[in-house]
């Protein structure tokens, strides 16, 4: 630790029908375990595959998500260090966190990409009572379309190796407050919400969150747990997302492009 999160790759690139080596620029994936526990006996929670870095803001955003935290006080401490595997996250939580209920909801490795990976009551979930969204009007175009021109300046890892994922946060006025990139959709929310956490932010009653692809039920449930009132997305909506989000009042924006997008409730 610390660990890059571009490294170089020699590959041979096909291009005016000829092929030659050449120094390529590729994103780091790396597995991550998350363990809880109390004093010094740390149980599994999670491996998650991530780009290494922002790693604390990733497990206080995941917790917070998976409704293992609901502030910040209950993490006494997070030490990361580097594994034979991987990365290893020990948390050491107050004695009121209920380590053990979620540990026998979820134990199971969480890919970068599978959504409710692990999870054993779907209709618990998608019946849970979220945080209440204040009413806010909705987002004109000229300020849909700055969302995505301003992330895209920051997002550096996406640049340098096309892939990487991105979500971003705004204030109410739609001015860029943060930037995180992941291997992993779930993972860069993860960092979002963690950071916002951390700086004492939430909820996100009057904020937006911009996610530079599509948008499934966990990044509705992650964004909904946060408070956010307006969600764009750069991809499209799947049909569960539409429900959880019409059914919580949350304003859902999808397939933003130069000049135009959609608006699902």
């Amino acid at each position: 630790m610390p660990h890059n999160k571009i490294q170089h790759s020699k590959i041979s690139r096909f291009k005016n029908n000829e092929i030659e080596t050449v120094d390529d620029l590729v994103a780091v994936e790396l597995p991550l375990e998350i363990r809880l526990g109390y004093a010094d006996q740390f149980t599994t929670l999670v491996i998650t595959m991530c780009s290494p870095e922002d790693i604390e803001d990733l497990v206080y955003g995941y917790l917070y998500s998976e409704g293992i935290i609901i502030h910040i006080n209950q993490v006494e401490n997070i030490e990361v260090f580097d594994a034979e595997f991987g990365l290893v996250a020990e948390v050491r939580c107050t004695e009121d966190v209920e380590i053990e209920k979620h540990l026998s909801k979820r134990q199971s490795v969480s890919h970068s990409s599978c959504g409710v990976c692990g999870k054993t009551e779907i209709d618990t979930i998608i019946a849970k009572n979220y945080p209440k969204i204040c009413k806010q009007p909705l987002l004109s175009s000229s300020q849909i379309f700055a969302l995505s021109q301003q992330m895209k300046q920051q997002q550096g890892a996406f640049q340098q190796t096309g892939g990487v994922h991105a979500c971003a946060l705004y204030n109410e006025k739609a001015n860029l407050l943060s930037v995180k990139e992941d291997i992993g959709r779930h993972n860069a929310l993860d960092k979002l919400i963690g950071e916002s956490l951390v700086k004492g932010l939430l909820p996100l009653s009057k904020n937006i969150i911009l996610l530079s692809g599509r948008v499934s039920y966990e990044m509705i449930h992650k964004s909904l747990m946060s408070g956010v009132s307006h969600l764009v997305a750069i991809g499209a909506p799947s049909s569960l997302s539409i429900e959880l989000a019409k059914v919580n009042n949350l304003h859902l924006y999808g397939f933003v492009k130069n000049d135009s997008y959609n608006v699902y409730c």
